[in-house]
């Protein structure tokens, strides 16, 4: 009872503490001190036609190459099938001896490769839709199996395992929301797949300002793109500006409304923030090296396209777009 209450209180602080993109390592290692295993997965999945669909879930210690190769036969994969619609309830599966046994010889090749000899496989219900929150552990020796009291432990810290990762998420948010322009700005969570696991009322409000014939049960397909192109990236639609950024296997995006100021070019924009930084015409003028009188026709084009009257109400429509 102990070592649970120590792992709880640790886990729970670490998602406070822990940096996002290092929180599921982390708290895998802290697991791995109460219910040893060889390697993870956890991430998102879907149950379809072809059974379980991972997307791009966080692997410790387990090969990239797995998840490939694991397309190739998830419609055999009747364990994680039970899983996912058995939620919250830890399974045990010596998998070297079930699969060794199938009537499809690539799953028991799939589980000598990978050395998946063992699975304790747990699944939730996760955002929008029938997504699945799952998190398998793997034993990679056939005469070293899960014992009864590992899955117990597995099932009792399953729920604060997914809470603790909603709490590291709402953490990264607000993180991520620009605190000059906090009132404006809206957020979503999604998987690799552009399926939401949180989304703010207002964000869906932006989607359906720049994407009105959709029906946004999901991130739209140009966003969802986007997502797969790169750590970070923008797009700057008609109605709404989208800011993406991708860890592991959840895709963090801010938005909010158009404001006047999006429409200055690079130097009006270089030349506005010199402005909101109180600096006057002629240290602006040496700051880009060019004459005041060129910093004086910025300012007049700056202030006709964002519709102000003074550099005061120019600062106060930069801060609320979080420049």
């Amino acid at each position: 009872m102990h070592e649970l209450s120590g792992f709880l209180l640790s886990l729970h602080g670490a998602a406070r503490e822990v940096p996002f993109e290092d929180f599921q390592d982390h708290a895998l290692k802290l697991l791995r001190q109460l219910v040893p295993f060889d390697a993870a997965r956890w991430g998102t999945a879907r149950h379809d036609a072809r059974g379980a669909q991972f997307h791009a879930p966080y692997l410790y210690n387990d090969s990239p190459e797995s998840l490939k190769d694991y397309e190739t036969i998830r419609e055999h994969d009747r364990c994680a099938t039970w899983c996912l619609t058995h939620l919250g309830t830890v399974a045990n599966f010596p998998l070297f001896a079930l699969f060794g046994k199938s009537s499809h010889p690539g799953l028991g090749n799939y589980v000598r490769r990978y050395r998946h000899m063992h699975g304790l496989i747990v699944g939730c219900k996760s955002g929008e839709d029938g997504l699945r929150q799952a998190i398998s552990l793997y034993g990679a020796y056939e005469d070293t199996p899960f014992d009864e009291a590992q899955r117990k432990t597995l099932e009792v810290v399953f729920p604060h395992l997914t809470e603790a990762l909603q709490t590291s998420l709402a953490f990264h948010m607000e993180r991520l929301r620009p605190h000059g322009g906090a009132g404006v700005w809206s957020l979503a969570v999604c998987d690799a797949a552009g399926n939401f696991r949180f989304v703010e009322p207002a964000f869906r409000d932006r989607l359906r300002q720049e994407w009105p014939g959709l029906a946004h049960r999901a991130l739209p397909p140009h966003l969802t793109r986007l997502a797969c192109t790169g750590a970070q990236t923008s797009f700057q639609g008609r109605a709404a500006l989208f800011f993406i950024e991708v860890l592991h296997d959840t895709v963090f995006v801010r938005a909010r409304a158009r404001l006047p100021v999006d429409a200055l070019s690079r130097r009006e924009l270089e030349v506005a923030q010199l402005v909101t930084e109180g600096l006057t015409h002629k240290e602006i003028a040496r700051s880009l090296d060019i004459a005041p009188a060129t910093v004086r026709n910025h300012l007049q084009a700056i202030h006709e396209r964002a519709g102000v009257h003074s550099n005061a109400e120019l600062v106060q429509q930069l801060r609320r777009a979080g420049h």
